[in-house]
């Protein structure tokens, strides 16, 4: 609700174009219904599982939406893009290893993680797919975050008795998250309207490194030699890609 808020504030009082934009409907709704699907098989394998298990399985959608940028996109697959993959690849199987081992036997939430990393690949190519066909990238977020809100607040309805209202905490987390997903969104769309989904994408997704290193200043998470090895392989690999 609130990223929806900063969508509509944002096309109405900076004018960045006509709120009702075809395109941007067209594309934002079904955009939406797939979004919300992704988030709620996250938030459920985040539910069962580890954050470092399941985050990072999802994280590996960049290698979906590249192998379809190539075949839907016509995209071209260069030598380095592909040494760059190979190293994220190595940054999250690092990860894994990193995971603790009576969880990692247990594959527990990836039965939710695995469908939501394939449903987040094919949403980055509808998303390239979009702007390409001229939706503007405030009123995309609005009608993406219109539907999204609506099949939230059914879906909180239908499910009324096992979710508790939220603290006042929560509202001022969710407002600071959407507005800086309103500004990682922004310049993700910026990206993808003139960059390759092969280029864009892995490189949005290595935002786990920052995360990494937030949850060892701030929650004094331990940093082992497989996350070590793995923050070493992202950044190598973004500075490959890029």
């Amino acid at each position: 609700v609130f990223i929806l808020l900063c969508s509509l504030a944002a096309a109405l009082f900076f004018e960045l174009g006509p709120v009702l934009h075809g395109p941007s409907i067209r594309f934002g709704l079904p955009i939406g219904v797939v979004t919300f699907v992704v988030y709620l098989l996250l938030l459920k394998s985040l539910e069962e599982g580890e954050v470092s298990v399941n985050v990072t399985v999802f994280r590996m959608n960049f290698v979906v939406s590249s192998a379809l940028a190539v075949v839907l996109l016509g995209e071209i697959l260069t030598v380095r893009k592909i040494f760059g993959l190979l190293l994220c690849f190595g940054a999250i199987l690092m990860l894994l290893i990193a995971a603790p081992s009576r969880n990692r036997g247990k594959h527990t939430g990836l039965r939710y993680s695995v469908p939501a990393c394939l449903l987040a690949g094919g949403l980055n190519i509808l998303v390239k797919t979009a702007l390409t066909a001229g939706a503007l990238t405030v009123q995309l977020l609005l009608f993406r975050y219109c539907v999204v809100a609506v099949l939230a607040a059914l879906w909180h309805l239908l499910s009324r008795g096992r979710n508790s209202p939220g603290t006042g905490t929560v509202y001022q987390l969710a407002l600071l998250s959407a507005a800086a997903m309103m500004f990682s969104l922004y310049f993700t769309f910026a990206a993808l309207r003139i960059g390759e989904v092969a280029l864009v994408i892995p490189i949005n997704q290595l935002a786990f490194v920052f995360s990494a290193a937030g949850a060892v200043l701030i929650f004094k998470e331990q940093m082992s030699k497989p996350k070590l090895l793995a923050l070493i392989l992202a950044v190598a690999s973004i500075v490959t890609i890029a």
